[in-house]
């Protein structure tokens, strides 16, 4: 949690809704220095499948507060690729309702286990193609929202789905988008042991009808056949990062 707040903070990202949904880790020691310092809001959500229902109250709550909210898990890492920080990306988008960013989802990268010792950015590389577009809400357009129905994204009243770039894609008619400005780093695994003792227990947050099983872990390597480094510009900054040095 530390890295992905500490990360998030390098890429210009200002403040975090934090929706705690059934943790019993240390996490409320990690996030006391960020909540102190006004970074982060931290709301209770003690229900079982919520996550669809935590993004709409986030956009209810809290709309008023942001100019642009992204929708993400902590495994889940927003990456510039065409600028160096969220904020200078999202200028060119002010007049659409949404801004699009790209996952590929990250393998075990052959580990059987998790070093601590290393962010998770720089243990995991290996990756699939770009495989779902990811959106940015641009709040002055929240009272047009549906529903938030789906992972990542919304549909709009009027005007259905939004997508500023890569319509080819997004329609499914290209393989690959044609142009990434921005992506998210999905570590859906990590380690070979992370995934067996954490993540097949936890379940899925999303529905009771989804579940981890090694089947769907060795699916998940058998896609991941790249490599990217684009977050290991971030890396000696992240290892660097002093929150009580931190300036938005």
């Amino acid at each position: 949690m530390k890295e992905w707040l500490d990360f998030h903070l390098i890429v210009g990202f200002e403040h975090f809704y934090l929706y705690n949904n059934f943790s019993s880790d240390n996490y409320q020691k990690v996030l006391k220095p960020y909540i102190e310092k006004g970074i982060v809001t931290l709301i209770d959500w003690p229900y079982q499948h919520g996550q669809m229902a935590a993004y709409n109250d986030c956009i209810k709550r809290f709309q008023e507060e942001s100019n642009w909210i992204a929708f993400m898990d902590l495994d889940e890492f927003a990456v510039p690729v065409e600028y160096s920080n969220v904020r200078d990306w999202l200028k060119n988008y002010e007049k659409f309702p949404c801004a699009l960013g790209f996952y590929r989802d990250f393998s075990s990268s052959g580990r059987l286990n998790d070093d601590e010792h290393k962010p998770v950015i720089e243990q995991f590389v290996v990756c699939s193609d770009f495989i779902s577009p990811s959106m940015f809400l641009n709040t002055s357009w929240a009272d047009c929202i549906k529903e938030y129905r789906i992972s990542h994204f919304c549909r709009f009243k009027f005007f259905n789905k939004v997508c500023p770039e890569n319509a080819g894609f997004f329609c499914r008619w290209h393989k690959q988008p044609k142009k990434i400005s921005f992506q998210f780093n999905h570590y859906h695994s990590k380690s070979f042991d992370y995934y067996v003792s954490k993540k097949i227990p936890g379940g899925d947050v999303y529905s009771a009808q989804n579940s981890y099983t090694l089947e769907h872990f060795y699916k998940n390597e058998q896609k991941c056949g790249q490599v990217d480094y684009n977050a290991y510009r971030y890396l000696v900054k992240l290892k660097n990062f002093k929150l009580d040095d931190y300036q938005a």
